[in-house]
């Protein structure tokens, strides 16, 4: 080992650099940035591929072939010693293992490795499977289901059902049918009782109001006979 070699641990304390602190501090006058230029100043930035001016490396070299980034799937990762926390005989599916946070964040599907050993029987489905995860899931009693991923999505993107499907499906059922129809009449006859009552009850109000008049008319009378006596005395 070399004295160039000797490293901290990465948990231990390092002194902060202490900056403009004069010819004793170990940085000298200038802080340890040298003399004039844009480096020197505060506020400097520049691009990341930025050589002074000249042609930039990355623009320099030749571009060939392609790039699969803008289409790249991204798979989650499953061993077989993460599948052993499931109990004996369950199913294991996407939604389980994303449950349970063996398959996070964002991924187009998930497969299965035969790393570790697995003890118990399951039926694992997934998108895809590793020859060694096969033979040890069905060593240990379990079985395998490839998921398809174009299946997966056509299920997804499966549009709800519209009415003509839903009237096709209640016409498929004619005792349903008959029920609708029973209640539909009884709701019409309900709502008939409604009007009459409120028939009746504006027929009521209208009683009332020629009973205040017919009382209004006898108080009427009264007042005029007490002013022809009154006149005779």
């Amino acid at each position: 080992m070399k004295l160039h070699d000797v490293r901290n641990k990465p948990s231990a304390r390092r002194p902060r650099k202490r900056v403009g602190r004069g010819h004793g501090s170990g940085t000298g006058k200038t802080s340890g940035r040298g003399h004039k230029g844009a480096k020197s100043r505060s506020g400097y930035k520049h691009k990341a591929a930025f050589e002074g001016g000249q042609m930039p490396l990355v623009r320099r070299i030749p571009k060939r072939g392609f790039s699969n980034y803008p289409f790249r799937k991204a798979w989650a990762e499953v061993n077989l010693s993460q599948l052993e926390r499931f109990a004996a005989g369950s199913t294991v599916d996407p939604a389980a293992l994303t449950d349970c946070g063996l398959a996070k964040g964002r991924f187009d599907g998930i497969v299965i490795l035969g790393g570790g050993e697995l003890e118990i029987a399951l039926t694992v489905k997934a998108h895809r499977f590793s020859k060694t995860a096969v033979a040890k899931i069905e060593a240990a009693g379990g079985s395998v289901e490839v998921i398809s991923r174009a299946a997966a999505k056509a299920e997804a993107a499966e549009p709800p059902a519209s009415t003509a499907d839903v009237v096709e499906v209640v016409a498929d059922e004619p005792e349903d049918v008959e029920a609708v129809a029973d209640e539909t009449e009884d709701v019409e006859a309900v709502a008939d009782d409604a009007e009459d009552v409120e028939v009746v009850a504006d027929d009521a109000e209208d009683v009332e109001v020629v009973a205040d008049d017919a009382e209004d008319v006898g108080d009427g009378k009264d007042e005029a006979a007490a002013d022809e006596d009154e006149v005779t005395e």
